[in-house]
């Protein structure tokens, strides 16, 4: 909105109500309808090892170097979803690409 004598706009101060984050005493947001976040849309990550190494040893990494990760072959890799595990399972190959068949799903 702009003061019509000067033509800037109109700054008031807001203030907030107070609230604690659990105050709300209405219905749920969602209840127990998860229909409607079915279609939203989140990225999965496959972490299948770690390794730490030194700074030089970066440096020195080339064409043909082979990291270790701290991951036996046959063990699961992890499923995240935003950085924490939601899942295990094993990798597989879907036609040109990996793919990841899911063996346990995190139930917290």
């Amino acid at each position: 909105m702009l003061n019509e004598q000067t033509d800037e706009p109109t700054v008031s101060v807001l203030q907030p109500e107070s609230a604690t984050p659990d105050s709300g005493n209405g219905e749920e947001l969602f209840g127990r309808n998860l229909e409607l976040i079915r279609g939203v849309k989140v990225r999965l990550s496959v972490v299948m090892g770690e390794c730490e190494m030194s700074v030089g040893e970066l440096f020195d990494l080339k064409d043909g170097s082979v990291v270790k990760l701290d991951r036996d072959v046959d063990a699961p890799v992890d499923v995240l979803l935003d950085g924490k595990v939601v899942g295990r399972g094993t990798l597989v190959a879907v036609d040109d690409n990996f793919g990841v068949r899911i063996t346990e799903v995190e139930s917290d």
